[in-house]
């Protein structure tokens, strides 16, 4: 690096580290993790408020927000968003793509989201 003359601290940083670029849960990637959780409970709940029910138009969302929640380091083990999403996952998993909530399905899952979602909102506060 001295050679070309490169200032790189973040890459030296990850070197020194043994931290790839591929870890998406560095500290550098929080905000933006955040950010993107935040949209995906108010995208995922929004679909629902306005009565989109299909499996998939809910499911992939629902997948995004558990891969986001899981590679997000700030959140407790014990974040008790993670089963509710792993729940409605595998049982939104079992029925087929043109499959619809119910509306009792909906409600809860709905509640389900917003119980998940002011548990995170109260992690971010705490952290």
């Amino acid at each position: 690096m001295k050679r070309f003359k490169f200032d790189c601290p973040a890459a030296m940083d990850r070197i020194k580290d043994d931290s790839p670029i591929t870890i998406r849960e560095d500290k550098g990637n929080t905000s933006k993790s955040i950010a993107d959780i935040v949209a995906n409970f108010i995208t995922i709940m929004d679909k629902l408020k306005l009565q989109m029910k299909a499996v998939d138009e809910i499911l992939p969302d629902m997948r995004e927000l558990m891969d986001q929640m899981n590679n997000l380091s700030i959140l407790p083990s014990n974040y008790v968003g993670r089963p509710t999403v792993s729940k409605w996952l595998e049982t939104m998993s079992t029925m087929s793509a043109s499959s619809e909530l119910d509306d009792e399905q909906i409600r809860q899952l709905v509640f389900d989201l917003e119980s998940a979602y002011t548990a995170f909102q109260k992690v971010l506060h705490d952290a």
